[in-house]
């Protein structure tokens, strides 16, 4: 039989090693952008003008794009991943250099919690697809026109380590990012659940060890 004295420390020590569950939310079109903009409103925008550059491009993609160490790289889908292609940067838009290429943004391994992207096509009209494991289509965006812009984004409560795949469902029409944001965690971060338990666990058994301590000292006299 666990006493209180025993008990205190086992459930802090239980509660403690139990891992935080990670939760992503994805927001998509012009009321998604608006959540998304709420989401991140207490996260660490990593450069408030974020812009695709020239000079961050290589070999079939884009580097380190403005310094936040994400890749957006280019492929041919039909030979995903074996066919590496270029994208061009004109106008600060990161362009795909031929139609039906898809683009793939690999994230580095802890610095990104949230992320978005505004894209279209060069002309004509697309149907496109923003997936989180290739070939999957999580996220279709049927008739996209090249006079308007669609949204993505996602935040996390961890950092974002899975790449995403934005391509055209075979309508063959050239990609266009035209801008991207990226967020590092909340600046002061609020209390995990698990932590609030903790406290409250110990402003109700607390208060019991003491007055069972005081009972003995009482008896003891």
């Amino acid at each position: 039989m666990f006493s209180l004295r025993t008990l205190v420390p086992v459930l802090a020590i239980s509660i403690l090693v139990v891992p935080a569950e990670a939760t992503t939310s994805y927001y998509t079109g012009s009321s998604g952008e608006t959540s998304f903009n709420t989401a991140v409103g207490g996260m660490t925008l990593l450069d408030p003008s974020l812009t695709f550059s020239s000079g961050d491009l290589g070999t079939n993609g884009l580097f380190n794009a403005s310094g936040t160490g994400i890749n957006f790289l280019g492929f041919d889908d039909f030979n995903y991943p074996t066919n590496p292609q270029d994208l061009t940067v004109n106008a600060n838009k990161l362009t795909a250099t031929s139609p039906g290429e898809h683009i793939t943004v690999n994230f580095p391994a802890a610095t990104i919690y949230a992320f978005a992207f505004h894209f279209t096509v060069t002309s004509g009209t697309a149907n496109m697809c923003v997936e989180l494991a290739h070939g999957s289509c999580d996220y279709n965006y049927s008739n996209v026109p090249s006079s308007s812009l669609q949204f993505f984004g996602m935040v996390s409560t961890t950092p974002i380590t899975a790449a995403l795949d934005i391509r055209d469902q075979g309508t063959f029409y050239t990609t266009v990012l035209t801008n991207f944001e990226a967020f590092g965690p909340a600046e002061s971060p609020v209390p995990e659940p698990r932590t609030m338990l903790l406290i409250g666990l110990g402003l109700v058994i607390f208060p019991l060890v003491q007055q069972k301590t005081r009972r003995k000292t009482q008896q003891s006299m």
